[in-house]
């Protein structure tokens, strides 16, 4: 049986007094141990379906099960022991120690007077090791950088022991570096616990290199489900994604800007698939050239030397900088 089912539901929101329906008829499953994307356009819904499933805001129509239990028929003590959340907003938060906001969630397990078994104090201690965190329990929350602090966050995550753990947006406010670290951890997470880590993310290009499956939610048309790879060649990307400045380049599993090319160049290279050639062309592509067969104007790229010959009629010059041969090409160019 599926760890998390969603039959028939319908989401949304009131609006001026009026119920919004932003997404229905959803029926999809998630199996244990997956590391989950919900991605697609702002707009659609994301939010709302991760509330939703966290028992947040109510669902509109369906039934949303965990293990088999309807999870808005539970109490909220209850619902604890079957998922645990991480919002966006959580960066704002009272001056505990690490070891003192993780054990919060060990809040469902405690009983009224909230004292911690050794048992409890070994699922911290576990949870703090597993998010890297060794050494940072008597630090004060508010001394750690973003990518150190949204650690806390999932280790408390962790330390509430669910089978579901559910994320808003964890890598938004971080840079590139804690952007990957941190989806690297939630997939190392999801195998080595077996918890099914379900995130909503706008950074899809890193949630395509580390997720086992992609929710990619379309507005007001459901969501397609599948491995990152099924939905690259299967063309959802280009349906959900399609705007008139970019496109998505299926080889690459990225996004590229369309950009004006006005001006023309010859190009001749001695190695079509090396980095200098691969970089030369991004650049021509960046400043508005289009490599044609006929120009005028002709760029060699000479991998071996390092540089880049550009000539036009009895005019030649070397250039050993992409950024030289783009000014170089700019003064030659006939009309620039």
């Amino acid at each position: 049986m599926p760890l998390l089912q969603l039959n028939q539901v319908s989401i949304g929101y009131h609006t001026h007094g009026k119920p919004h329906i932003v997404q229905s008829d959803l029926t999809l499953t998630a199996r244990e141990g997956e590391l989950i994307a919900l991605i697609g356009k702002n707009g659609c819904g994301k939010s709302t379906l991760l509330r939703s499933i966290a028992s947040l805001q109510p669902i509109w129509e369906g039934v949303i099960l965990l293990n088999g239990v309807d999870i808005h028929s539970l109490s909220p003590r209850k619902r604890a022991r079957y998922l645990s959340v991480v919002l966006t907003g959580q960066q704002s938060v009272a001056s505990f120690t690490v070891r003192e906001l993780i054990s919060i969630g060990r809040d469902p397990y405690t009983g009224w007077l909230g004292s911690l078994t050794d048992e409890d104090r070994e699922v911290i201690s576990r949870a703090i090791a597993m998010t890297y965190l060794e050494g940072f329990g008597e630090r004060n929350i508010h001394e750690l950088s973003d990518g150190e602090r949204q650690r806390v966050f999932i280790a408390r995550a962790l330390a509430q022991d669910t089978p579901l753990i559910l994320l808003d947006e964890p890598t938004s406010h971080l840079d590139l570096p804690n952007r990957i670290n941190i989806m690297l951890l939630l997939q190392k997470l999801a195998r080595e616990t077996g918890k099914t880590i379900f995130i909503s993310t706008h950074d899809l290009e890193t949630a395509m290199q580390v997720a086992d499956k992609l929710w990619l939610m379309e507005q007001g048309k459901g969501i397609t489900v599948g491995a990152p790879e099924d939905l690259v060649l299967s063309g959802s990307f280009d349906t959900v994604f399609r705007h008139p400045s970019y496109e998505f380049d299926k080889e690459y599993g990225s996004f590229v800007v369309q950009k004006q090319l006005d001006k023309s160049v010859t190009t001749q290279v001695q190695h079509p698939d090396g980095l200098m050639a691969r970089w030369t062309t991004k650049a021509l592509s960046r400043k508005g050239w289009r490599i044609t067969d006929d120009a005028p104007l002709h760029l060699f790229v000479d991998e071996e030397q390092t540089q880049w010959v550009v000539t036009c009629g009895d005019e030649r010059i070397i250039a050993h900088s992409i950024d030289e041969m783009l000014r170089e090409m700019a003064t030659l160019y006939p009309g620039a």
